[in-house]
């Protein structure tokens, strides 16, 4: 059979790196029988005499077999390498090297028991054997023995002090277990043999990354770019050393100064993009990605972050057609199709949103998401059957995301089932209890369920978590002042969200409410017409407590009037419409008769 250029590409190479390791001292006894060369006494150096004389027959096939294992691990057949490696080992059993080899294949196979014993073994030949070491250092990390490790790599560095990737290791394997101090002196020391190197930098700050000392980190990495401005996760470490401080337009100067050394790396474009993005530059954002798609105009992951920006532009048009667009040429994208369904959802095209959303395929990363969005619809359109079904196979799917039995009361909410709704809340407040907003919603069941007192600390409790919840400053007031307890501080919890919302009309007419609460008619009646003012839309409680006012000062044309309008924007109020009835009866009774 003809061999491909690759395959004997492949075989050069394989035979190339036998011959240039030179792991087997048989084997090359062989070679110089054939004219090779000669082997010298330095090349047996450290070596028994008797390891080194072997039979040339022997060698010869522990030479073959070799190759035929190096060659089954390019195939990436392991059990085969494996096996040959183990068939070489016979025919030499005093090769040191074949072991390592061995002992690096079981490692990499991941049968890391056979892969220690091999590594004993050499050690007992060879105690200073660093590749042994190294091996075993390797193997235990897989084992999880994370003590055996680090005492296999303080030993390759006692052995060689300038060894400089087992002080890498060594650090590495810290880092991974959050010995950060540890850690620091690793890549100190690495700093002091290597110095001029950028890996000890980069390291180092990787940790204080971790540790949160970005002003440090970000010394650490320019240290890094100083050595090796070729490296590019110093640049990308550098970068983000500034966007966890918020410092966007230090990190975007970041990804600019490296593209000017190499204009073609995609990797900083996109993550230059993507800081656009978190500063909220979308014009420079989608600048970033068409730039991109200039140099790979086919790749739809491209094409669908136009669109995402469009869609954040509010250029909803151009965006669907490019979500359409990116369907068409392959229908299975989700990432395009649960774009398109939110920005329709965004429009209220909500039987369109559904219908693209239902086909996102279950095994696709944003499956779960897009059973949440379908659900909001549903409540939305208050279908809540069918928001409770999607809802619910939401929370199996996701059993520990705080955001499922969150969505799930806010629709027993919608259905006025408090006992439920509250349920879930707490659900939620359980699986994420320093989410404010889990506990807002939870104090507002709690308070439609006539638990005052739990409602209250509920609100109170958000107001420790987010002392600019001005949603919830607002509720607690209103709560207090529809209850006619606690007026002073309700028109004081009310006045501090209106600092943070001074427009606000739900708020004007809460704090209106209560200054009617506390007797205040003439203070009570010029909020309630500032309410209606600043009301987004014309609201049926706005409506009622002006009627409720204008009916105190003895202006009752002008309360019926108001109270007419709401029941026309709320005609399920009863008691209202009762109410109205009888401010009628009063008119009637107080109009003046006509004499006849």
């Amino acid at each position: 059979m003809r061999q491909t250029m690759r395959q004997m590409m492949a075989m050069a190479w394989a035979v190339g790196a036998v011959l240039t390791i030179g792991l087997l001292p048989g084997c090359a006894e062989v070679m110089v029988q054939q004219g090779g060369g000669r082997v010298s006494e330095a090349g047996r150096a450290g070596l028994p005499a008797s390891l080194v004389r072997m039979d040339r027959r022997v060698d010869q096939r522990a030479y073959h077999a070799y190759i035929r294992s190096v060659w089954a691990e390019l195939q990436g057949d392991l059990d085969e390498a494996v096996r040959w490696e183990r068939e070489a080992r016979r025919y030499d059993p005093s090769s040191l090297q074949l072991r390592s080899h061995l002992a690096a294949l079981l490692l990499k196979k991941g049968d890391y028991r056979a892969a220690l014993l091999e590594g004993e073994e050499i050690l007992a030949l060879e105690p200073n054997h660093i590749q042994a070491h190294l091996l075993m250092a390797a193997t235990y990390q897989g084992l999880r023995n994370v003590r055996g490790a680090e005492k296999e790599y303080q030993e390759v560095i006692r052995l060689d002090p300038r060894r400089t990737d087992a002080y890498v290791f060594l650090g590495n394997l810290y880092l991974e277990t959050r010995n950060f101090q540890e850690a620091i002196q690793t890549f100190e020391a690495l700093a002091t043999v290597d110095p001029n190197g950028h890996l000890a930098r980069y390291s180092l700050g990787r940790i204080y990354l971790e540790l949160k000392e970005p002003a440090k980190a970000q010394d650490s990495f320019q240290a890094a770019i100083d050595r090796n401005d070729d490296f590019d996760p110093a640049w990308v470490g550098l970068a983000t050393s500034f966007e966890v401080q918020g410092r966007y337009e230090d990190a975007a100067r970041v990804y600019e100064r490296a593209l000017a050394a190499d204009p073609q790396n995609r990797e900083f474009r996109e993550r230059l993009a993507q800081v656009h993005l978190r500063r909220g530059d979308l014009d420079a954002a989608l600048a970033a990605y068409e730039e991109l798609r200039k140099a790979d105009p086919s790749n739809l992951m491209l094409l669908t972050r136009v669109g995402q920006i469009l869609a954040e532009k509010k250029q909803f048009d151009r965006a669907m057609a490019i979500f359409q667009q990116v369907l068409q040429k392959e229908p299975a994208n989700g990432e395009a199709r649960f774009a398109l369904g939110l920005t329709l959802e965004e429009l209220k095209r909500y039987d369109e949103a559904l219908e693209v959303l239902d086909k996102l395929a279950p095994q696709d990363g944003r499956y779960v998401d897009a059973l949440l969005h379908r659900g909001y619809i549903y409540g939305q359109q208050e279908k809540f059957d069918q928001a409770m079904a999607v809802f619910s196979e939401a929370a199996r799917l996701r059993p520990r995301e705080g955001n499922v039995p969150y969505l799930l009361g806010v629709t027993y909410l919608q259905k006025k089932d408090y006992p439920l709704s509250i349920l879930q809340f707490e659900k939620a407040v359980a699986l994420d209890p320093a989410n404010p907003q889990f506990l807002y919603q939870l104090g507002a069941a709690l308070e439609r369920n006539r638990q005052l007192d739990r409602a209250e600390a509920a609100f109170r409790k958000v107001l420790e978590l987010d002392p600019k919840h001005a949603d919830a400053y607002n509720y607690l007031g209103y709560m207090f002042a529809e209850e006619g307890i606690k007026l002073e501080e309700s028109i004081a919890l009310v006045k501090k969200a209106l600092e943070l919302e001074p427009e606000n009309g739900a708020f004007i007419d809460s704090l209106g409410w209560a200054y009617f609460r506390l007797g205040r008619i003439d203070e009570a009646l010029a909020e309630l017409l500032r309410a209606v003012k600043f009301s987004r839309r014309d609201d049926a409680t706005v409506r009622e407590h002006l009627g409720e006012a204008y009916s105190k000062k003895g202006m009752l044309q002008e309360a019926i009037r108001e109270w007419e309008r709401s029941l026309e924007l709320d005609a399920s109020n009863d008691a209202l419409r009762k109410k109205l009835e009888d401010a009628r009866q009063r008119t009637s009774r107080d109009a003046p008769r006509t004499i006849q």
